[in-house]
């Protein structure tokens, strides 16, 4: 249909939508004038659209339109522009032979008797005849031009037709509003208060700025929504973040979305500051990315919450999809990739609107998750004060057990302690007694050679018992008060053998007993080099003792994995099952004479245990009776395998 169709009016056709039957001419320089365009190398350049409304984004041009409008009837005809944010208009029309020409637009404010919530103009009765008239629109916001010509009785059909959405859109706003509130005043929690903040700028954004309500509000507010409107988009896109990070408890369920959502929100201030340096354009391009980028990460966040068991981020995941949905049209209108229509004006209320009562419901199941939680946390709270009450009775049972254990113990070191005393008592002070009377017969001068010999060899056996039995003493003293600190370190075995055998070769020289060592090259430990310097001096004593006259102890170490095994053998009488269970794990010192009847204590026994556990072993024995026992024990080769 060419640009000079006629839309006519009637009684029974008393509004019309003409965009698509009127001329469309974009002017890219914005400089072209009325005489200009209405020349006939103009006229060719108006081209007829395919839809009801003429959209063509964000552009820095200016569009023309060219129309014809008759009415029969005697009265006005009204030119209606059913979007608000355009910030000048201006109609071109000849009547009477006159030009006439009618400005409209944000930038100059004209009120209109129908409070019609965009722009009107008048177009004279013309005896019935065709109006021909020229517009030019231009705009800092998407150049949006719905087109339509009605009668006075046609204008409540625009209205009713332009906003009964809205008009439902905004009842359901105002009931979740004072709903959540009352919640808020109710629970006291963080998340409904970030609600409403993004209840109250996203509706002001869909009724103020895209529907176009702010032209209600007097000159003052139009020009303010129509420059800074886009502005409350990025306002409602701050609080919903607010509100998902509260809501879907994203710093536990999704992590890395809520590190993605922190830089966008600071992104979200980038339209706010470009707006208030005036630069519309780049506020709304931030805009429209941030309403691609945030719908998906709010559903991305939704299903990884929904999957770790957070049920009511299935409402959530469902009111961001429907959004998203409409946004996504909506955008893609604005930008060009889809015609505009009347539904693109519905389709942003609609889809908030089911979003917000959506997230509201999950409010509401939060809430009684929440309550849920309570009870549940009361009723664990009294389960953990039972079992507390439980644990204490099993504390107090375990510290009587422990407290009778350390008294048995008490009294095992009273029976020790009982022990040493003897062992001063008897164990030294005879050796001593006999060692006094030796040294008053030699200063009488009552003993022959052939006797002072055999005194000196009585002596010597007398005073190595006196010094071993010290010896033992004073350590075990150290020990039972903690003076001897175990300092692991790598000692090598070879020299540590050889000399234990060092200094007990005359011992067993004296009963012909012969030692041998057994030790492989480079073999280690990790001990305390003292320590187990006490324990194989013990071991190696204690087998001479008990070793008769002519027989063999060997002694030395063997590989045993990681660790390396220790040991002293003996051909000596051995050991009863029942003597080595005492030595090993009786509550008493055990010792008995050896086979030169030499004295002993069991006490340098008890010390090879304590000190062998020190060092991370276990001393065991293995003995059969007649036949010799060899006494071992395995320590770790390194400190990897320290207990």
């Amino acid at each position: 249909m060419s640009a000079q169709s006629v839309n006519e009016l009637s009684s029974d056709r008393p509004y019309v939508r003409i965009a698509q039957t009127s001329g469309w001419m974009p002017d890219p320089t914005g400089m072209l004038t009325y005489q200009q365009v209405k020349q006939p190398a103009y006229s060719s350049l108006f081209q007829p659209i395919q839809h009801d409304i003429g959209a063509f984004g964000i552009t820095k041009a200016a569009v023309w339109v060219h129309g014809r409008v008759s009415n029969p009837a005697t009265n006005v005809t009204y030119l209606l522009i059913e979007f608000s944010n355009i910030d000048s208009l201006t109609l071109y029309y000849e009547h009477g032979g006159e030009l006439h020409v009618a400005q409209s637009g944000s930038l100059q404010y004209k009120p209109n008797p129908f409070h019609f919530h965009g722009f009107t103009f008048e177009l004279p009765a013309n005896d019935g005849k065709p109006v021909d008239f020229w517009l030019r629109a231009r705009t800092g916001n998407a150049l949006i031009v719905p087109l339509a010509a009605a009668t006075a009785e046609g204008v409540p059909t625009a209205l009713a037709d332009m906003y009964i959405v809205e008009l439902i859109y905004l009842g359901v706003v105002t009931a979740l509003f004072f709903y959540n509130l009352l919640l808020f005043f109710w629970v006291r929690d963080k998340a409904y208060l970030w609600y409403l903040g993004y209840l109250v700028a996203l509706a002001g954004f869909n009724l103020l700025y895209l529907r176009g309500f702010h032209y209600s509000l007097g000159p003052r507010a139009a020009l303010f929504f129509n420059q800074y409107g886009i502005g409350l988009a990025a306002v409602s896109y701050m609080f919903t973040i607010g509100f998902s990070v509260l809501f879907l408890r994203s710093k536990k369920y999704a992590p890395v979305q809520t590190r993605i959502l922190r830089w966008i929100f600071w992104l979200l201030w980038v339209p706010v500051i470009c707006l208030a340096l005036g630069w519309r354009v780049p506020a709304i391009r931030v805009s429209e990315l941030c309403s691609f980028c945030i719908p998906v990460l709010f559903i991305w966040m939704s299903i990884n919450a929904y999957r770790k068991g957070y049920k009511p981020a299935l409402y959530f995941l469902i009111a961001w999809t429907a959004l998203l949905s409409c946004v996504l049209l909506f955008v893609c209108t604005n930008v060009g990739l889809l015609h505009y229509g009347t539904w693109s004006f519905h389709i942003l209320p609609i889809g908030s609107g089911v979003e917000m009562i959506l997230l509201s419901l999950a409010l509401g199941h939060r809430y009684a998750l929440l309550k849920k939680e309570k009870i549940d946390m009361q009723a664990a709270h009294l389960e953990y004060v039972n079992k507390q009450k439980d644990l204490l009775e099993e504390k107090v049972s375990l510290r009587t057990q422990e407290l009778a254990k350390m008294m048995q113990h008490l009294r095992e070191s009273n029976t020790v302690k009982d022990k040493l005393l003897g062992i001063i008592s008897h164990d030294l002070r005879t050796p001593l007694g006999t060692l006094s009377g030796l040294m008053e017969l030699l200063e009488m001068k009552a003993l022959s050679p052939q006797e002072i010999g055999e005194f000196a060899q009585m002596a010597r056996q007398h005073i190595k018992h006196i010094n071993s039995t010290m010896h033992n003493m004073l350590n075990w003293s150290l020990s039972q008060m903690n003076r001897i600190e175990t300092r692991p370190e790598k000692v090598e075995l070879a020299p540590l053998f050889q000399l234990i055998a060092d200094t007990y070769r005359f011992s067993a020289g004296q009963k012909n007993i012969r030692l041998e060592i057994s030790v492989p090259p480079g073999a280690t430990v990790f001990a305390d080099d003292h320590q187990l310097e006490l324990v194989i001096r013990n071991l190696v004593d204690n087998a001479i003792k008990f070793t008769p006259r002519g027989g063999v102890i060997s002694f030395g170490a063997r590989d045993a994995g990681g660790k390396t095994e220790l040991y002293v053998t003996d051909s000596g009488n051995g050991l009863t099952s029942e003597a080595a269970y005492k030595i090993l794990y009786g509550s008493k010192l055990y010792s008995t004479d050896g086979t030169a009847n030499e004295k002993g204590t069991g006490l340098g026994l008890w010390l090879c245990k304590e000190f062998v556990a020190n060092n991370g072993g276990e001393l065991h024995i293995s003995s059969i009776p007649g036949k010799g026992s060899t006494f071992y024990f395995r320590l770790p080769k390194d400190t990897a395998l320290l207990p």
